[in-house]
């Protein structure tokens, strides 16, 4: 019975560390102009703490702008991340929503049924 038990609260546990059944996000860091190197790294740090397997790109424009998909079973999420990144002193704006699982541009993204426009 208890082998049972302990089995059962270690697949759980293994679940919730891959990630199994998580709600998928994007966040969007939009940096300002005193940003530095470790402030970045410091958010990456920070939503590593959510997810180990994060993926934080930062785009080369300036300011930077910094853009997560990670997953995480934390109920509140975005309004949590958002409230924590928005009062650090170089971070202009954050924007966190659930993301899909296909990319928008990806081939298993569904097709719209909107006709395309065309010039002649």
């Amino acid at each position: 019975m208890r082998v049972t038990i302990a089995a059962v609260v270690l697949t759980g546990a293994l679940a919730l560390s891959c990630g199994a059944g998580a709600t998928k996000y994007r966040v969007t860091v939009h940096f300002n102009t005193t940003v530095t190197q470790a402030d970045m790294d410091s958010v990456t740090e920070y939503l590593r703490g959510y997810d180990k397997d994060v993926d934080f790109l930062i785009q080369e424009t300036f300011p930077p702008t910094g853009v997560a998909t990670l997953r995480t079973h934390v109920d509140g999420f975005c309004a949590t991340v958002k409230e924590e990144l928005e009062s650090r002193s170089y971070v202009s704006s954050v924007d966190c929503r659930e993301a899909s699982e296909a990319p928008v541009d990806s081939p298993e993204a569904p097709v719209s049924e909107e006709p395309v426009a065309t010039s002649t």
